[in-house]
């Protein structure tokens, strides 16, 4: 079995989101970044890896395109295995799947589990409500520049749709 070993270098991109799913990595040395972007937050680290860590399991196992971007943080060395290696490798030694297993379960948790997606939900939410909040001031900032005489009505209806929000925010 030829595993491929490689090298990454700081900034370097190891796959890209969207990209096809062709290996599973193990980090041998550094750090990796896992990124993810968001249409209201733009790119943002979501963790970061260290040796001895699997990454880009789940696509793999999936068959579907990555749906973050890994970059390397330092000088990493990644061993890269494809599928057919990986599955070669569970069937010779069938006790490194409990391994795979974990990780790709640790993953899922991380993604879908308890405090962490409450955490999120509740960041997104907040950010949501923001988001709005500004939109809303900024409409109706612009409906009065562009109907003279009209802040006596606008003014009363922005501040009624501020309250309502912060309203809102402080119930949820």
């Amino acid at each position: 079995m030829v595993w491929t070993k490689k090298p990454f270098y700081p900034g370097d991109i190891i796959y890209a989101a969207g990209d096809p799913s062709e290996y599973i990595y193990v980090i041998k040395s550094g750090s990796v970044e896992i990124l993810d972007t968001y249409p209201e937050t733009g790119t943002q680290v979501s963790s970061v890896l260290v040796p001895g860590k699997v990454f880009g399991e789940v696509e793999l196992i999936d068959g579907k395109p990555r749906t973050s971007t890994a970059r390397a943080s330092d000088t990493v060395r990644i061993t890269m295995f494809t599928h057919d290696e990986i599955v070669d490798m569970l069937f010779q030694h069938p006790e490194n799947s409990l391994i795979l297993a974990r990780d790709v379960f640790n993953h899922l948790r991380k993604l879908y589990g308890g405090d962490d997606l409450e955490s999120t939900m509740e960041k997104l939410r907040e950010e949501m409500h923001e988001k709005i909040k500004k939109a809303v001031i900024a409409h109706e900032s612009r409906v009065v520049k562009s109907h003279n005489g009209m802040a006596a009505i606008a003014i009363p209806i922005v501040l009624l749709v501020i309250t309502a929000i912060s309203l809102q925010l402080v119930l949820h």
